[in-house]
């Protein structure tokens, strides 16, 4: 089945796991934007003394690099849910300011899931859904459901 896009083109109806990817993806991706928003502001947190340091002590294009990594898929996930291929691009961006960011944090060394198991998990399941967006946004675009 086909919908008519604003422009006159023909695209695949939008299946309903879209909504349910779109609307989930929106919310992991508002709450990894607000904590680290809190974070690199300094907000109190349920962070100890040496997750306050790491924040302190980035460097400013590593937070740019950062707030890129948790506002392109935020972004994302809205333009997913309005259909359109800028999602592919934004979930793409998300992915490889987080591979640059912890490609240089651990060579640096400052990462904190070098020291901490909690981190390393996080860190994993933070990549991990990062790839399955973009892929979901991609698989999505090839159907024809994305304009």
């Amino acid at each position: 089945m086909t919908d008519i896009a604003m422009d006159g083109t023909a695209s695949a109806k939008a299946p309903w796991h879209l909504w349910v990817v779109g609307i989930l993806s929106l919310l992991w991706n508002v709450g990894g934007a607000w904590t680290f928003i809190q974070a690199q502001s300094g907000a109190p947190m349920d962070m100890d003394a040496t997750e306050i340091a790491y924040f302190a002590a980035q460097e400013p294009w590593f937070v740019a690099v950062t707030d890129v990594a948790v506002v392109a898929p935020l972004l994302g996930a809205l333009v997913l849910l309005l259909r359109s291929r800028w999602a592919v691009h934004l979930y793409g961006l998300s992915v490889a300011a987080i591979v640059l960011t912890t490609a240089y944090d651990v060579a640096a060394g400052t990462a904190l899931l070098l020291n901490d198991q909690g981190w390393l998990i996080l860190d994993c399941i933070t990549f991990g859904l990062a790839i399955l967006q973009w892929l979901y946004a991609w698989a999505m675009r090839r159907r024809g459901v994305l304009r």
